[in-house]
């Protein structure tokens, strides 16, 4: 018996056709489109995730992040590159704790602190913050693109260093950064960002 009906050969050819163009649609595809952000200075809470390199010294480690920030509240976690929970850093009123994945806990007054748990030194979490949004505290002295976003600067005895941004918008929001005060080096890559 034979298949090869005009009907059957067209609906064939009809299926290959389509085939192509969805293929074709799927590799011409626009890259996500990147939103308009507020103005950089009105930002006061964010979520953000990426990648961070530590290094100190000789020593180098790199890890997940995610991290939630508002005024009153931080919560960062911290994951090893291949994604095992290792600890969590959370900031309220009531305090701070590092709390590992292996239910140890320690309390501090500050974050900044116990940050020093994980980077040999504290390092000022309400800075950072600042920090990764493309800003320096009121009076720093830094350098600006064109467009006014931060290249980089000194806050607070530490240099700030944004070494790209997510687009050419002046709003956008760094995607890397670079933060060193004496042997102690961090840099961020920033892959999502939530306001």
């Amino acid at each position: 018996m034979n298949f090869a009906t005009p009907l059957f050969d067209r609906a064939r050819k009809a299926g290959a056709l389509l085939a192509v163009l969805v293929l074709t649609a799927c590799a011409s595809a626009p890259p996500a489109e990147i939103p308009q952000r507020p103005v950089r200075e009105s930002i006061l809470q964010f979520e953000l995730s990426g990648r961070a390199v530590i290094r100190q010294g000789a020593r180098a480690d790199s890890m997940r992040l995610t991290w939630t920030h508002s005024p009153a509240e931080d919560a960062i976690g911290f994951s090893s590159a291949l994604g095992m929970v290792v600890a969590e850093l959370q900031r309220d009123a009531g305090g701070a704790r590092w709390i590992t994945a292996d239910g140890e806990r320690y309390e501090a007054r500050s974050a900044d602190q116990l940050m020093a748990r994980i980077t040999d030194q504290p390092v000022p979490i309400d800075a950072l913050a600042r920090w990764v949004l493309g800003r320096v505290g009121r009076g720093a002295p830094a350098t600006r693109d064109a467009m006014g976003r931060l290249i980089e600067g000194v806050d607070e005895g530490w240099t700030v260093r944004v070494l790209a941004y997510e687009s050419e918008r002046p709003e956008a929001l760094p995607s890397s950064i670079e933060v060193e005060h004496g042997p102690l080096r961090i840099r961020l890559a920033i892959e999502e960002w939530g306001l």
